[in-house]
């Protein structure tokens, strides 16, 4: 057994400017970036992604590293999602102790009609392995991810958040819940500042 795990996973919104400040260090290698469909996505101790407007960012952790997937509603090469599953299946054991999932995105736009199709049908195959996730759905704003394995932590980032953090709010969980339409914490997760 690793004695290094963390049984529970940290998420935090974090202003713009301190997304760009975290994630200067990781190189392109392990941004998940476009076209966004699997062949993007990424395998890493750390991993980041931007611009997530109706996509669906899914990231499965096993303690040690990170499968970060950016998938796009509007590429035809993610249409079938049975392949987009394969793929995950074939680069991280779903059925090991220490995995965790984590979803963001979805927008219920005209020009995007598969955008929350696509996002609930990562809850069905996450709930369908018994993988313990969080989930942030919709929300009006272009959202910004990445994840840290070495503090087992997500941040979370946009536009509203800087404001919103100066608002003082004495704990983050209406923040969350103001920016995404759904918010879904899971046991082994903590929201914070």
């Amino acid at each position: 057994m690793n004695n290094n795990i963390s049984f529970t996973s940290r998420i935090r919104l974090v202003p713009l400017e301190e997304y760009t400040r975290l994630i200067f260090p990781l190189n392109q290698r392990l941004y998940a970036k476009p076209p966004w469909t699997v062949n993007q996505s990424v395998l890493a101790d750390s991993a980041y992604t931007k611009d997530i407007l109706d996509c669906t960012v899914c990231g499965i952790t096993d303690g040690q590293k990170v499968l970060l997937n950016h998938i796009c509603p509007t590429n035809p090469a993610n249409d079938n999602f049975g392949k987009i599953a394969d793929f995950i299946r074939s680069k991280i054991d779903l059925t090991g102790d220490y995995i965790q999932g984590f979803l963001l995105g979805s927008k219920e736009v005209k020009d995007s009609p598969n955008s929350t199709k696509l996002f609930d049908k990562f809850v069905e195959f996450l709930n369908s392995y018994n993988v313990p996730f969080s989930q942030f759905k919709g929300g009006p704003y272009e959202n910004h991810v990445a994840y840290f394995s070495l503090k087992d932590e997500w941040i979370i980032s946009n536009s509203s958040v800087k404001d919103r953090m100066q608002k003082a709010f004495k704990k983050p969980e209406p923040i969350f819940e103001n920016i995404f339409d759904k918010v879904k914490i899971c046991d082994l997760d903590e929201i914070c500042w």
